[in-house]
């Protein structure tokens, strides 16, 4: 049994890292990439962010993905894929990770499978590479992602630990009108930590974790812009996180700003009554950037219709 056509799956953005989780916390955000599927001849048409830029054939994340789950090309499954994309490529935003789970979902739907949250996750991990994204985008919220290893008789995993969706928090994102690859931005990591940094990361890291969970403003503030282990090494790839963090500080009661995964795009961490004052600063100190106003988006990859 097939799904009846068409139907219509959809990802959230997401946000890896939150300033000092490196590799473990992430949150999805209010942008969503949606994929129609419909009856066709294997293609792929992408629409709004990254049209006429990716691939619009089987080699598409997308089709790739739905190749995966269902275990059919498009093209033998008779179908197209119709992309409808907000969330622009190759910005920190997770928009490759969104991708994957739009075909992943839209696999398994088609075969009328039965799949979960953990199930998404788990193959999204996979067939990704990035767990901390892919546990927001399959989980929706704001997550804490372990990749545990063997301890005795329990094997590895890699778990998931929701932490909600603090909708007291509005995260301003400034998203710079260019594309930085991750690989570039992780080339830039040290390969070796001293002691003193690694306890001042799992310090910050709780203590953001605990502002989150707790609802306390003042502990998110205090954690948020503590981190050593990757901002301080990107700020040259990406000097919007200076501006943005100067302009914040100058001019608004921002509770901080994060690098949004690898970047280029900046968060700036508000509370709703502030959120104004935020994104007017940030709109006068980048001009040309695209400045918008998110919420975190409590909900995972999903079917729509």
């Amino acid at each position: 049994m097939t799904a009846k056509l068409p139907f219509t799956v959809s990802a959230p953005a997401s946000s890896g890292n939150l300033g000092p989780g490196f590799d473990v916390l992430a949150m999805a955000l209010s942008l969503r990439n949606t994929v129609q599927v419909r009856q066709g001849t294997g293609l792929v048409d992408v629409r709004g962010e990254g049209a006429g830029s990716l691939p619009t054939d089987a080699t598409n994340l997308v089709a790739r993905a739905f190749e995966q789950a269902a275990g059919t090309t498009i093209a033998a499954a008779g179908i197209d894929l119709r992309c409808t994309n907000t969330i622009p490529p190759a910005r920190g935003l997770g928009s490759s990770t969104a991708a994957a789970a739009c075909g992943l979902v839209a696999g398994w739907e088609y075969l009328e499978q039965e799949w979960d949250e953990d199930e998404l996750f788990a193959a999204l991990a996979v067939f990704d590479g990035h767990p901390d994204n892919a546990a927001a985008c399959a989980h929706g919220g704001i997550v804490l992602c372990h990749d545990r290893p063997p301890v005795g008789d329990f094997p590895a995993e890699l778990d998931v630990i929701p932490l909600g969706a603090a909708d007291w928090i509005v995260p301003v994102a400034v998203i710079p009108d260019r594309e930085l690859s991750t690989e570039q931005s992780r080339g830039v990591l040290p390969g070796s930590y001293s002691r003193h940094e690694v306890v001042q990361a799992i310090g910050a890291a709780g203590l953001l974790v605990g502002g989150l969970l707790g609802g306390a403003p003042e502990l998110v503030e205090s954690a948020l812009e503590t981190d050593v282990v990757h901002e301080p090494h990107r700020a040259a790839l990406v000097p919007e996180l200076a501006e943005a963090r100067d302009a914040a500080h100058a001019g608004t009661e921002a509770l901080g700003t994060t690098l949004s995964g690898a970047g280029p795009t900046v968060l700036v961490w508000s509370e709703q009554d502030g959120a104004d004052q935020v994104v007017g600063a940030m709109a006068i100190e980048f001009p040309q950037a695209t400045v918008l106003p998110l919420t975190i988006d409590p909900h995972g990859a999903r079917l729509e219709s």
